[in-house]
């Protein structure tokens, strides 16, 4: 069992992006803004796999998201949408009702 496992609640900052690597595997990258006011964290979201790309299509810029997956470092000239040089590689994404949060 992993240690390494987050599930955070945020906010999608911007629409989906998702592209196809060189061996066809669709990835899903979306910044999160996750907490409020003065707490406000923004993430990196990164899926991989066959479910990135219908994620991706349901997803739009303001959607409150879950997210489940593993917390990662960024390093060297990766690409990122992580400010914190930390992104999340999602097992799951799910858009949820803004008013389930809890």
């Amino acid at each position: 069992m992993s240690r390494n496992r987050i599930e955070l609640v945020g906010v999608a900052v911007s629409p989906p992006e998702v592209r196809t690597t060189p061996a066809g595997t669709p990835v899903l990258r979306v910044e999160v803004n996750c907490g409020e006011g003065r707490d406000v964290l923004k993430l990196g979201v990164v899926m991989a796999g066959a479910d990135a790309r219908e994620v991706g299509a349901r997803i739009a810029a303001g959607a409150t998201l879950r997210v489940i997956g593993t917390l990662r470092a960024v390093r060297g000239g990766r690409r990122s949408l992580a400010e914190s040089g930390i992104e999340v590689l999602a097992s799951a994404v799910s858009e949820i009702a803004a008013d389930a949060v809890s």
